[in-house]
């Protein structure tokens, strides 16, 4: 089955962002591509409209939200690559973020960094 179709109604934006999420995600393993496909939100905005809502009954327990912004869009498409590939890396290595719960720089600097590697592991960067 074609990744596309397992994301159902969780790719929501323009199609640039989608055609950017699924060629970023082809350069995953397929255990990865599925759990992001069937798992995760990838929300941006649309061509024909200003703004999107989810009801909460819409995002369930271990179900995320990505949301890229239009000025991410708008970058070359290496660095949206990037970013598309740092934020699965959040999502698979469980990282939570600060909203409902403080966290330290110090943690906030480590996740980051790990969600770096994990991105640079599969896009085979070279830095």
């Amino acid at each position: 089955m074609k990744i596309k179709a397992l994301f159902g109604h969780r790719l929501q934006g323009n199609k640039f962002m989608q055609k950017m999420v699924l060629q970023t995600l082809e350069k995953f393993p397929k255990d990865i591509q599925e759990f992001i496909a069937t798992h995760v939100w990838f929300v941006s905005s649309f061509e024909d409209g200003w703004a999107f809502t989810l009801r909460g009954d819409e995002l369930k327990k271990n179900e995320y939200l990505i949301f890229l912004s239009d000025e991410l869009l708008k970058e070359n498409p290496g660095q949206i690559t990037w970013t598309i590939a740092h934020e699965i890396g959040h999502v698979v290595l469980g990282h939570r973020n600060s909203i409902g719960k403080l966290q330290t720089k110090k943690e906030i600097s480590e996740q980051e960094k790990e969600a770096d590697r994990f991105a640079k592991k599969y896009l085979q960067v070279v830095s």
